[in-house]
């Protein structure tokens, strides 16, 4: 016996086009540019990355990032609601003196700098000022269409083509004090981070207005952005396909945890999941 999943027939047609200049920065060609195009199969998005990002000769030059929804890219330290009396510098302030004395025993080895502090508490969902992305195409979108949908809203990818003076200089820069947003590529220091080809984006707290950087709205950064609409009826057969190519959640997340949530997933249905049993 074997599974076969019902492909839904729906095409969303949302898409939004503009002109498309280049420039160089730096030896970096951008493309200025932000629509969404929806992508329903694997093959589809695998073509469109390849249409629109082989010119970007550097392996690391283009991030991606998966949202199960569009909500702005703010981390998620920006996204909270705060107690009384609590601003967000505080709550920050708080967490990353708790996170650093009560992590000790839980983790691998010791960080040396405030930039392993918060790329290790970002992994294990601790609120900070960074915001993922990966180089890993595969895992983005993954973690678009990991669960089902809310309410049924489609789901995003971000593409995100930065220039080599957008990367932050760890020995000189402090997180906490940077003077814009910032690409942050972290130090192999656990296995998630290695196995989600982990980065980051360190977002500048502006104190004039109260709130931290939006990314889309940045115009330093806009510019660099593509985005993807993946339609909430397309999550169910791009988790099968991505699964076949080895991308869930035991891969994802290369540990213990990681692997008995795959387990769980691969004798169970999402909501989302219609199937059918065939023969062989």
């Amino acid at each position: 016996m074997s599974w076969r999943l019902t492909e839904p027939n729906h095409w969303c047609g949302c898409k939004e086009s503009c002109r498309t200049v280049r420039r160089s920065r730096e030896g970096v060609t951008l493309a200025k540019r932000m629509f969404a195009e929806s992508i329903n199969s694997l093959s589809q998005y695998l073509s469109f990355i390849e249409k629109h990002c082989d010119k970007y000769d550097e392996f690391d030059a283009v991030l991606f990032r998966g949202q199960r929804e569009d909500w702005p890219l703010l981390p998620k330290l920006a996204r909270l609601k705060y107690r009384s009396g609590k601003t967000v510098l505080d709550a920050e302030s708080n967490m990353v003196s708790s996170f650093k004395r009560r992590s000790l025993p839980f983790l691998e080895s010791k960080p040396e700098t405030d930039w392993d502090w918060l790329a290790i508490a970002q992994h294990f969902g601790m609120a900070t000022r960074l915001l993922d992305w990966t180089t890993n195409l595969l895992a983005a979108l993954w973690f678009a269409v990991e669960k089902p949908a809310i309410c049924s809203r489609d789901g995003v990818v971000w593409v995100f083509t930065p220039a080599i003076e957008d990367y932050v200089s760890c020995d000189n820069e402090s997180p906490f004090e940077i003077g814009g947003t910032r690409i942050f590529k972290p130090k192999h220091i656990n296995r998630r981070i290695v196995a989600q080809n982990g980065w980051f984006t360190v977002h500048q707290y502006k104190a004039a207005e109260s709130r931290f950087d939006i990314m889309e709205k940045n115009k330093r950064y806009s510019k660099c952005l593509m985005k993807l609409r993946i339609p909430a009826s397309a999550f169910p057969v791009l988790r099968f396909a991505l699964n076949r190519c080895g991308i869930n959640a035991a891969t994802i997340f290369n540990d213990i945890a990681g692997l008995c949530k795959d387990s769980v997933w691969k004798v169970s249905l999402q909501a989302d999941e219609p199937v059918e049993c065939i023969e062989d």
